[in-house]
């Protein structure tokens, strides 16, 4: 028997137990985990359109190194009265994360980097799925079709809290596309800040 109990079935498929052990651990290595969390989710105003825009970090197996990613999605048109007012509303932050929150792992069956979670790292459509957990104090949030770097389609869940009860609005299954925004060093102290700098105004700004 080879490696994790598979037989090598010597003869019958004329495999040797180096080429059938060659190829478990083949697999292995290109199998990889990480771990998912959210940071942040606000409601934009971006002009003529309402988006939700949700922060999570993409954190390396042993903790040291992550990369910071947001969800923009497509937006809902504004109706003609909220057109009218030429100053759009300031950005309203309705998830966010406390210190400790936990982060949840996900294994990739194709090798990717912390940066090549998106194959187009300005924007790769997906799906996000925002729901509230039975005690109402956690967002369920959910990232589904999104094609990595390594052409692999993939989805995963992570968490927020919530300042209060999701508005209809902002529940359901939302259409958008997942930016790459940056990497930086893990810290569980730091994360709950979320990333630094000019990644602020993809986050909250008109763009995406």
């Amino acid at each position: 028997m080879c490696v994790r109990g598979y037989a090598c079935a010597v003869g019958r498929l004329g495999a040797s137990h180096r080429e059938c052990k060659d190829v478990i651990v083949k697999e292995f290595i290109m199998s990889v985990l990480y771990r998912f969390n959210g940071q942040a989710a606000y409601a934009v105003d971006t002009g003529r359109r309402k988006k939700i825009r949700v922060v999570f970090g993409m954190i390396d197996e042993t903790r040291i190194s992550m990369a910071w990613y947001l969800f923009s999605s497509g937006g809902d048109a504004k109706t003609k009265r909220e057109l009218a007012n030429p100053d759009p509303m300031p950005p309203e932050q309705f998830g966010h994360r406390g210190v400790g929150g936990r982060d949840i792992p996900h294994t990739f069956k194709s090798n990717i980097r912390l940066n090549e979670l998106a194959i187009n790292p300005k924007g790769t459509p997906a799906t996000l799925t925002l729901d509230t957990s039975s005690t109402k104090r956690f967002i369920e949030c959910r990232v589904d079709q999104l094609t990595t770097k390594a052409k692999e389609v993939v989805g995963f869940p992570f968490g927020l809290q919530s300042y209060a009860e999701l508005l209809p609005a902002r529940k359901g299954k939302f259409l958008g596309n997942v930016m790459f925004l940056q990497t930086a060093s893990f810290d569980a102290n730091q994360f709950i800040l979320g990333p630094q700098g000019q990644s602020q105004i993809f986050i909250t700004g008109p763009g995406l």
